[in-house]
C-alpha cells in the first residue's frame, strides 16, 4: 500500500472530522465521469477517535453510505488529514533508484519528527534542476498508527485500502484547473484549515492549522452569550456582513480568522523565499466553512490576491441536469473527488 498509485476500480474517500464523503468516477469519453457520490454525517469527535469501537462505528458509516449509494467498488483511496501527516519538499542529487531511495530515507531523518521504524514513508520526484542535476522530492510521513487506523477502518467496512493520500494533495488535484500557474488552495474545515500552495499542478507546500468553521461559531457563542446552536445559526447568516446586528458577529469572528490570514502569509513568504520567481496568481478556497458571508472579498482584501470557490467537478463530466444540486455540494467534495481523480490526472 502507497501513501502517494492505484490501477483498479476504486472510490474516493474521505472520512472527514463533521462528514464521509465519497466520489466513484469511470472512464468518460474525454473527462472521466461522474458515477456516484454521496454522505453520510459524522458524530463530532468520533473521527478523532483511536478507540477500537469508535473505528467500528466510523466503518459502520462507512458500509451504510457506501450501501445506500449502490456501490459496488471493493477498493478505496482514502484521504489522510494533513494535521496528522508530516510533508516536505527536498532536493536531492540525481540518482537510479535505488540509490534514490536510500538518499531519501537518509534526509527523511532530518525533516521527520519521528523515528522511521514509526511512520509510513513515501516519497513522489515532483520535478528537477534546470541542468538536471537535482531532483524535487515531496516527502509524506504518516505514523503507522494512523495508517494501521485507516485500514482497520476499511476492513471492518468491507473494503480494501488501496492508497492513503494527504488530502490537502488531493483537494488540489481536483481544485486546480490549469498545470502552468501557482495557487494558493485553502480548505477551511470544521475544526482546522489546509492551506497548500501548488506550482505548476505540483505541491510545493502544505499546512495545518487549528483554525476552522467551529472556531469561529465558539467565538460568536462566547461573545455574544449564545448558546452553539444559536451562534451557528448567527455565524451562518450574517458572517462577515459588517451591516447586521452592528457588526458584532463579524467582531467576534476577526480574531480567528485573522490568525488564519496570517497563517497563510507566512506560507506566502515562505514560498516566495524558495521561488522568487514564481507569482501566485490567486486564492482557491473549499470546504464546510466558506458559506460564511462575505468571507470571499474579506479573504481576498486580506490576502491581496483574487478570490476563487474551488469546483471539485471542473475535471468531470456529469450530465446538464445534475449542475445544480452538484454546485450546491462543490465546496464539501474537494478532497473525494480529488482522491477519485488519483489514476486520471
Amino acid at each position: 500500500m502507497g501513501l502517494l498509485n492505484i490501477t483498479t476500480e476504486y472510490i474516493g474517500l474521505d472520512i472527514g472530522s463533521s462528514a464521509i464523503r465519497f466520489v466513484e468516477l469511470r472512464k468518460g469519453s474525454e473527462n472521466p465521469a461522474l458515477a456516484l457520490y454521496g454522505s453520510i454525517p459524522m458524530p463530532e469527535g468520533l473521527a478523532a477517535s483511536d478507540a477500537p469501537g469508535d473505528q467500528a462505528k466510523i466503518a459502520a458509516l462507512v458500509s451504510k453510505l457506501l450501501k445506500d449509494s449502490g456501490v459496488t467498488a471493493k477498493t478505496a483511496v482514502a484521504g489522510l488529514p494533513s494535521n496528522k501527516i508530516f510533508t516536505s519538499v527536498i532536493t536531492t542529487p540525481k540518482l537510479d533508484n535505488a540509490e534514490l531511495s536510500k538518499a531519501i530515507k537518509y534526509q527523511a531523518e532530518q525533516y521527520i519528527p519521528m523515528a522511521m521504524d514509526q511512520v509510513k514513508l513515501d516519497y513522489s520526484v515532483i520535478g528537477q534542476s534546470a541542468d538536471g542535476t537535482t531532483l524535487d522530492i515531496l516527502l509524506v510521513a504518516a505514523p503507522v498508527s494512523v495508517v494501521t487506523k485507516y485500514a482497520n477502518i476499511l476492513e471492518l467496512a468491507g473494503m480494501e485500502l488501496m492508497a492513503l493520500e494527504p488530502n490537502a494533495v488531493a483537494a488540489g488535484r481536483a481544485l486546480v484547473t490549469s498545470k502552468e500557474i501557482a495557487v494558493v488552495v485553502l480548505d477551511i474545515n470544521s475544526f482546522d484549515s489546509d492551506i497548500t500552495i501548488i506550482n505548476a499542478d505540483v505541491p510545493r507546500l502544505i499546512r495545518s492549522v487549528s483554525v476552522g468553521g467551529t472556531t469561529f461559531v465558539k467565538a460568536v457563542a462566547q461573545n455574544l452569550g449564545l448558546d452553539e446552536a444559536q451562534a451557528e445559526q448567527f455565524t451562518s447568516k450574517f458572517g462577515l456582513t459588517q451591516t447586521k446586528l452592528e457588526g458584532q458577529v463579524y467582531k467576534a469572528i476577526k480574531p480567528s480568522l485573522d490568525s488564519l490570514v496570517s497563517e497563510i502569509a507566512k506560507s506566502v513568504n515562505f514560498f516566495k523565499s524558495q521561488s522568487p520567481d514564481v507569482k501566485l496568481e490567486k486564492l482557491v478556497i473549499t470546504g464546510s466553512a466558506i458559506s460564511l458571508p462575505e468571507l470571499a472579498p474579506y479573504l481576498a482584501t486580506a490576502t491581496g490576491m483574487p478570490v476563487e470557490f474551488g469546483n471539485p467537478w471542473s475535471h468531470v463530466s456529469y450530465p446538464s441536469g445534475s449542475q445544480e444540486n452538484l454546485m450546491a455540494i462543490s465546496s464539501e467534495f474537494g478532497v473525494a473527488a480529488g482522491l477519485a481523480l488519483r489514476s486520471y490526472i
